[in-house]
């Protein structure tokens, strides 16, 4: 078996990237669908669950050492957790149906087993460097086709809502924000959030100008497309994350340039200038422009549009449009703002404080230890952090930041006397970390599978190189 493993070992880091390549391009189409929820099974899904088999026969006479060791412990305990959350929820709390429970809790152990496979599968320092030269190629092919969407009218796969995650073929309407193969737009500004952190970061690694001039252009290319998804928390995040990595590489006077690019980004891509505006006018300051009244004895007419599959700025269908001069959206309710920028502004900050939010926290309540289980509050709760104190209580919760404090940690130290390729590579690692878990405060970033599983494979390389170039064991 040993010998097996070796000669298997092998050819499993191609495995790896045939996964980081696989996961961003494919298209979220539905293989076969799960009764109650419009979330399906994708081929993806089989793929990772396949490679999470071979390791596992490949490396099951070798689990001692891994659970010896304090990182892969800390991931056993979380699904665990999960485990008794979903018994709890079914036996206690009666707060979830038995299969979407368990397709959750089996989610969450695709995504993160990615980590596992990579952090055991890197091997070599060229093996790292490849697999960042696979993540940057395969970014570069994920920004041509969302601006493809934009220019060419490149056809979209978009899971929003319950009608397009049947695999529609839809196409973006003038204005709506991207999604290129990710399914939606907040999914793509994260996935181009991590990119950004790790080329800010490997740039000053790398010494030949042509690996520089193609790093600044990619960098440039996910800059603008990031832009274009108008998603804000996303754009803080990326913020934060580059922030955090020029501060760790010694490069502070680079802190300039960034806030010189953000505003000039902010300055010329117009939806997510209004957006941001809007955040503060309606949502932090109460105010913004008018608000819909509707006159007394006058009903705004609405003409259908030819019905082509499309998305607007929103992500929802856009198959009508009021033929009057400053007509509402149909569904406007007094008191809500005219403008549509405004408007959905006000929707997305609402419907968190109004709904999501305090369905978590009630849900947190019910069973503070272990939480209602993994789907008790549908598909979305934009905030990871109330989500999982909502599904899997504090137990899961403080099991889940266990696993964080034991990778952050790590890297801190790590960073300690190093000067070489590795340094330069976790700095982006930490990066990574930092724009999640900003993220993580109003989107389900660890839920969104394709940059879940991503976030986890790079996690892993990263975990793998700290100790490519030292003898010490990996505990901590």
């Amino acid at each position: 078996m040993k010998n097996l493993t070796q000669q298997l070992d092998k050819y499993f880091f191609w495995v790896l990237m045939f996964l980081a390549v696989f996961i961003p391009l494919y298209p979220k189409f539905p293989l076969f669908n799960i009764p109650l929820t419009y979330v399906a099974v994708r081929l993806e899904d089989l793929i990772i669950a396949t490679v999470v088999s071979i390791w596992l026969f490949t490396h099951i006479f070798n689990y001692k050492n891994y659970l010896n060791q304090t990182i892969y412990k800390s991931f056993i305990l979380f699904w665990i957790i999960g485990g008794l959350s979903l018994i709890s929820a079914l036996l206690i709390t009666y707060s979830i149906s038995p299969h979407l429970g368990l397709l959750h809790w089996l989610r969450r152990i695709e995504y993160m087993s990615l980590f596992i496979i990579a952090a055991t599968t890197i091997t070599k320092t060229w093996q790292v460097k490849v697999s960042l030269a696979v993540i940057f190629t395969t970014a570069i092919l994920v920004a041509m086709y969302g601006f493809g969407q934009i220019l060419f009218d490149f056809p979209v796969i978009s899971t929003t809502n319950k009608e397009f995650s049947k695999g529609l073929v839809l196409f973006l309407t003038n204005g709506a924000r991207v999604n290129s193969t990710f399914a939606g737009h907040y999914d793509l500004a994260a996935y181009l959030s991590i990119i950004l952190v790790l080329i800010a970061t490997l740039f000053f690694y790398y010494k030949n100008l042509l690996h520089k001039f193609l790093l600044i252009a990619l960098g440039a290319v996910c800059f603008v497309l990031l832009g274009l998804t108008a998603a804000r928390i996303s754009f803080f995040a990326t913020f934060l994350g580059i922030a955090a990595t020029f501060l760790l590489g010694g490069k502070k006077w680079l802190l300039v340039g960034l806030i010189g690019a953000s505003l000039l980004l902010v300055v010329a891509i117009p939806d997510l200038r209004h957006r941001l505006v809007a955040t503060i006018t309606v949502n932090i300051m109460g105010g913004g422009g008018a608000k819909y009244t509707p006159p007394p004895d006058k009903v705004t007419i609405f003409t259908p549009k030819k019905a082509v599959p499309s998305i607007d700025g929103s992500g929802q269908v856009a198959t009508s449009q009021a033929t009057e001069s400053g007509a509402v959206a149909v569904d406007t309710v007094p008191g809500e703002p005219i403008n549509t920028t405004e408007l959905g502004v006000y929707r997305s900050w609402g419907i968190r404080f109004d709904v999501e939010w305090p369905r978590a926290w009630a849900a947190f309540l019910k069973n503070p230890f272990l939480g209602t289980g993994y789907s008790s509050l549908t598909i979305a709760t934009d905030s990871d952090y109330l989500r999982s104190l909502g599904e899997v209580g504090i137990l899961g919760t403080l099991a889940l930041i266990l696993i964080f404090i034991i990778i952050i940690k790590k890297m801190i130290i790590f960073l300690r006397g190093n000067t070489n390729f590795e340094k330069y590579f976790i700095i982006g690692g930490l990066g990574t970390v930092l724009v999640i878990l900003t993220s993580g405060l109003f989107i389900d970033v660890l839920e969104a599978s394709k940059v879940a599983e991503m976030f986890w494979l790079i996690l892993g390389v990263a975990w793998a190189a700290m100790f490519l170039r030292s003898s010490e064991d990996r505990k901590l």
